[in-house]
């Protein structure tokens, strides 16, 4: 109970103190403040736990706040007691002034941190921070800048649960010394740390740290401080520099998630344990690093691509040198999803240096394979999660099979033990999906023929429904249009601009814009998995929208095309490819962007949108398109100014809601007979056995 309530207290300060900050973000360069924002907790949480009320740096503290609230600048003051915290012996980050901590630099006036008053204000609001726990506090700061921050926390952040995960299957012990040579913001050493402390004190361990990317060095010396690592240092460095140099000696346990794929320089100056690895690719790299940081009795958890376990040439090379080294224990494949930048999923390698000293004599042969790729619940623009149960199934099966190989059973869909030798009988290949087996479904149990009979009478039941409603639908249109009277056609120029004569003289104007330029949206803006969805021709369907092959672009791209936003009522149609392909944008489109291919229909109050949509799908509209469109060899593609002179039959509006109903309900008659074809065929595949059993 005091865990979820210290949670809950953690998530209110981070919500408060996001709100806090959020406004400030546009129109600056951010790339310092989530370290200042660390900074800043690391002061408050050492004033808590340390300071004195004669301590220079907590009357400074208290100042800086008071300064806040009144809506001051803190700035000089609160630069004052990080001078004055850092002089303490027991403060845990050493020479904080030479970090270049945003916070830190600039003159007194400098308006570099427009955000501090408004952040220390709300952090001193109710819950304290002690109440909720630094640590925690800083760890859902940390991924609320990940997924809502305007800039990226730098290199590969990992997730809490695969952090954890990570852990728990190497299970790191008080004492040892653990190296991470891309260590990003530090999360796994933050969590290596947090393990070891439920079983011990920090204190003995050592922790060896560096990062590729400029900002986080000191970003994950903020981190590592507030979960208890005292005075942590991070260098700045690249696999090839480490690999030629031992640091501070080997390493007990080295846990990493380095950058995927990146290019490395001289890599042919470096003597590689198991190759040398191609230039265009930096993974394997990593991992020989990894493993020669290694003591005798030392292992490594690392997380790669998927494609590192099955990539041909020199790469494959590698890795049956490592196989045939006995370099690698454990290959772990992760499910997608569980990272908010990217939704490819990974695997975990887990290395040893000398394989012999952590399985039993004579297992020494062996790697174990998990598929873990359906594990983990997941909720819609959300990251996979995984579940403490999922983890403890994966570290708890690796754990076992450690402890005897041969004594642990493979389980089907999850996991095997596999021999070197059949490895490299598949090219070296570490693909766990090669080596688990698939269990077999189990039979279909006999049918009962009379339920299967009585889906389809309530199938035919409610066709017979659909076809009275249907019915009346159309016999409304057929008495609103017998009058005799032709309706207009008007072109869609003079509706949108609300200059129709006629029944919709003086009426409201709607708007018709094309999709935004290419130079717009660029194809390397596009992002996986989640996103704002960028609507394309082949994502409209006469029935609405299509998701399966929609594209993403991320929110901040989205806020520099926000005339190209759809909203509820909204027709997108095609302009090129099927002309008169379109569909009508509903509450659960509203806020999707337009794309280049397509145009966006406004409507004025007076025309209905599903009205509209039908008669662009009609034959009659189609026709005018495609003898107005510029066809290319592959496909025909129509103007903005052409579209604009597309006659439209206008009816009045009490015509239009009722043909735009008769529509509706023919779509939805479709789809009842679609359901039952699709019932008629399963009962046609499914009653042989039925009858046979019965």
């Amino acid at each position: 109970m005091e865990i979820t309530e210290t949670k809950s207290h953690a998530a209110d300060i981070v919500d408060r103190l996001w709100r806090a900050y959020a406004p400030y973000q546009r129109g600056r360069n951010t790339f310092d403040d989530l370290t200042s924002m660390l900074a800043i907790l690391l002061l408050a949480g050492f004033v808590e736990s340390v300071g004195q009320p004669e301590d220079e740096f907590v009357k400074r503290w208290n100042r800086a706040v008071a300064e806040a609230r009144i809506g001051l600048s803190p700035l000089i003051d609160l630069r004052s007691a990080m001078a004055s915290a850092n002089r303490h012996r027991h403060f845990p980050v050493l020479d904080l002034r030479n970090l270049e901590v945003g916070l830190l630099d600039g003159d007194e006036e400098s308006g570099d941190v427009p955000w501090a008053a408004a952040f220390l204000t709300a952090l001193n609001q109710r819950p304290s921070l002690a109440k909720a726990g630094l640590a925690e506090v800083c760890e859902l700061l940390l991924e609320r800048h990940v997924q809502e921050s305007t800039f990226s926390a730098g290199e590969f952040y990992t997730p809490r649960a695969v952090a954890r995960l990570l852990i728990e299957s190497a299970s790191p012990q008080p004492g040892d010394r653990i190296l991470d040579p891309a260590c990003g913001s530090g999360g796994l050493l933050t969590a290596a740390a947090q393990w070891i402390a439920k079983s011990g004190h920090v204190d003995g361990t050592t922790f060896e740290a560096y990062a590729t990317d400029r900002s986080n060095p000191r970003l994950a010396m903020m981190n590592m401080a507030i979960h208890g690592v005292d005075q942590p240092v991070v260098g700045a460095s690249d696999p090839v520099s480490l690999i030629q140099r031992r640091g501070n000696g080997l390493a007990d346990l080295v846990l990493s998630n380095p950058p995927f794929n990146q290019r490395i320089e001289n890599v042919d100056i470096v003597d590689w344990p198991f190759g040398e690895p191609p230039q265009s690719n930096a993974n394997f790299a990593w991992l020989q690093l990894s493993w020669s940081r290694l003591s005798e009795n030392g292992t490594a958890a690392v997380i790669m691509p998927q494609g590192a376990a099955w990539s041909n040439g020199r790469q494959a090379e590698i890795r049956k040198g490592m196989i045939v080294g006995g370099a690698l224990l454990a290959i772990i494949a992760l499910p997608p999803n569980l990272f908010y930048d990217t939704s490819i999923p990974v695997h975990i390698w887990i290395l040893a240096r000398d394989k012999s000293r952590h399985l039993p004599l004579g297992d020494a042969n062996d790697v174990l394979f998990i598929d873990a790729g359906r594990l983990g619940t997941q909720v819609p623009r959300r990251p996979r999660i995984l579940t403490a149960e999922d983890r403890d199934r994966i570290s708890s099966r690796f754990h076992t099979w450690q402890r005897s190989p041969r004594a642990t059973p493979d389980e089907p869909d999850f996991s095997r033990s596999v021999s070197h030798e059949e490895i490299l009988e598949n090219n070296g290949s570490l693909d766990p999906r090669l080596y688990i087996e698939v269990e077999q479904e189990r039979p279909t149990r006999a049918l009962d023929l009379s339920l299967m009979l009585d889906e389809l009478d309530r199938h035919d039941e409610a066709m017979s429904s659909s076809r009275v409603s249907l019915r009346k639908s159309f016999s409304t249109c057929e008495r609103l249009t017998r009058s005799g009277i032709r309706p207009l056609r008007v072109p869609l120029r003079s509706i949108v601009d609300g200059t129709a004569e006629g029944p919709f003289e003086n009426s409201t104007s709607g708007e018709l814009l094309a999709g935004p330029s290419g130079s717009l949206i660029r194809a390397e803006d596009y992002v996986e998995g989640t996103g704002v969805p960028v609507v394309m021709p082949k994502d409209l369907t006469d029935s609405g929208f299509s998701v399966a092959n929609i594209r993403y672009i991320t929110e901040q791209q989205a806020e520099g095309l926000e005339r190209f936003r759809l909203h509820r009522g909204d027709v997108v149609l095609a302009r090129r490819g099927e002309l008169g392909r379109c569909a009508v944008v509903r509450e659960e489109q509203q806020g999707w962007i337009c794309g280049t291919g397509c145009f966006v229909l406004r409507p004025p109050a007076e025309l209905n949108a599903d009205y509209l949509a039908a008669y662009l799908r009609s034959p009659e509209a189609r026709k005018w398109l495609e003898s107005h469109s510029t066809a290319s060899t592959n496909m025909k593609t129509i103007s903005l100014n052409v579209l604009s002179e597309l006659p439209v039959v206008l009816a009045d509006f009490g015509t239009q809601q009722a043909i735009a109903d008769a529509m509706a309900r023919l779509d939805e008659h479709e789809r009842l007979l679609q359901e039952h074809l699709a019932v008629t065929q399963k009962i046609r595949s499914d009653a042989l056995n039925g009858i046979l059993s019965s």
